[in-house]
């Protein structure tokens, strides 16, 4: 299978040697809906309206940590993915850059070292 494009090519080579390509896809296909949908809107309002945007990023996190991609793969995964995105949509006119895209790193940031917390305290209930 030809890759969509040369970025996705070298990113998806970069993570072949430990998450599948199929795992691959199926994050940056999860990635796109987020980002198309109107969650993304919500990265500029209040915190207390962002929970829908930071629920659908945590199970894209917990999905990815489940299929054992390291933080700094989704990270790139997600800039590659917000760089096809529509500007209107992904930019945002701000004194101090591109807010949205800041907010989705530190939320998937938070949400994949929580996955990580949550997943060790499991593993210690069990084997107590």
């Amino acid at each position: 299978m030809l890759p969509d494009s040369p970025s996705q090519h070298s990113f998806d080579s970069h993570t072949n040697e430990s998450v599948g390509v199929t795992t691959t896809h199926r994050l940056r296909s999860s990635l796109e809906l987020v980002f198309q949908d109107t969650h993304l809107q919500n990265a500029d309002a209040p915190p207390s309206m962002r929970r829908e945007l930071r629920a659908a990023l945590r199970q894209v996190c917990v999905d990815a940590r489940r299929s054992g991609l390291r933080a700094e793969q989704l990270l790139v995964l997600i800039k590659e993915v917000w760089s096809g995105i529509p500007a209107g949509i992904s930019r945002v006119t701000a004194l101090h850059g591109d807010e949205r895209l800041n907010y989705v790193i530190s939320t998937c940031v938070d949400e994949y070292y929580a996955a990580e917390t949550s997943n060790e305290g499991n593993e210690r209930e069990v084997r107590s």
